[in-house]
């Protein structure tokens, strides 16, 4: 039998995170899912201390990936192997509140296909919420992305076949989720409250001025706009970004 959830997760160098991670997974109100973790040639223990921990629950499966990739590749090796209904995506260091999965099914079942619910960030100096708004569409997706991989949830027999494009090393979640809603679909907003982002200084995000040339080529080779209007999108989204992480300290 298929299970419900499939949560996808791409591991690079998190040993000291994921331990917390798999307990933040296993410990789920809602027991019908599996987890396929794809580890992308750690130079860490990270490997085998996820193969040490999957050893205690049959529905953690750990994927190998003979050289680093990127955690888009990551991500569709492991969309590749998914037998859930749903499927959701965690990062290494975050974590799932323990009513994540049974809240989002309840939600989802109501609004589906598309779903992200709120979560916290958690900072070195403070933590904050972040609540998602009621409706996504692609024309305010556009404006800025509040579709955190942490809390989004999709329908997979819609979307069989959606893929995260591989020759991007940044925003190429965003485009993930663009393409989707560009169809003509809706993301709806859950506004509770259901994980914790980790906002660390290693994170490839982290520096916003050199996440602007790449966000232009996003909406340039990928959504089709003009170079123009690329950039307008793109310094729109950067006051959309400093909007939105204005909190964070």
């Amino acid at each position: 039998m298929e299970p419900t959830f499939s949560i996808i997760t791409p591991l690079y160098n998190a040993e000291p995170y994921f331990e917390e991670t798999f307990q933040s997974v296993i410990n789920q109100t809602f027991k019908d899912f599996e987890w396929i973790v794809v580890d992308d040639k750690s130079t860490d223990n990270s490997l085998s201390l996820a193969k040490s921990l999957a050893k205690q629950d049959s529905r953690v499966t750990v994927i190998a990936l003979d050289k680093n990739s990127g955690s888009a590749h990551a991500r569709n090796v492991a969309l590749d192997q998914a037998k859930g209904h749903y499927v959701t995506f965690l990062d290494a260091d975050d974590l799932l509140d323990p009513n994540y999965l049974e809240s989002q099914l309840a939600f989802i079942k109501d609004n589906g296909p598309i779903i992200v619910a709120s979560y916290r960030r958690k900072s070195e100096n403070n933590v904050t919420n972040f609540i998602v708004p009621e409706v996504t569409t692609y024309k305010s997706i556009l404006k800025g992305n509040p579709l955190a991989c942490l809390t989004s949830v999709y329908d997979r027999t819609l979307f069989p076949d959606e893929r995260f494009p591989e020759d991007m090393h940044r925003h190429e979640d965003y485009v993930f989720w663009a393409k989707m809603l560009k169809k003509g679909y809706e993301a709806k907003g859950n506004p509770e409250v259901l994980a914790t982002y980790r906002l660390l200084k290693t994170s490839k995000n982290g520096s916003k001025i050199k996440l602007l040339k790449p966000m232009a080529m996003a909406y340039h080779k990928k959504l089709g706009f003009s170079f123009i209007t690329s950039w307008f999108f793109t310094l729109r989204y950067a006051l959309y970004s400093r909007k939105k992480y204005r909190d964070v300290r």
